[in-house]
């Protein structure tokens, strides 16, 4: 169990402990949004990381409802 921090203009946020592999997934995915995990981020950079991520999960959604439709007989 680990915690997750971020700081968006200088103020920092903790979660809770959290899994690790959810921890490593979260990590991973705003190291690939270019967000920093030691220092300050902009809001306006983590509302983009979000709004990627966010387009991530909606294409996921749309092609497992396709599968979904698909195997529907």
């Amino acid at each position: 169990m680990r915690k997750v921090a971020l700081t968006i203009n200088s103020m920092r946020f903790k979660t809770k402990d959290l899994d690790d592999k959810f921890v490593d997934f979260v990590e991973e995915s705003m190291k690939e949004s270019d967000i920093d995990l030691y220092g300050d981020n902009s809001a306006e950079k983590v509302f983009i990381a979000y709004l990627k991520l966010a387009g991530k999960q909606f294409e996921s959604e749309k092609e497992l409802q396709e599968l979904v439709s698909e195997l529907d007989i």
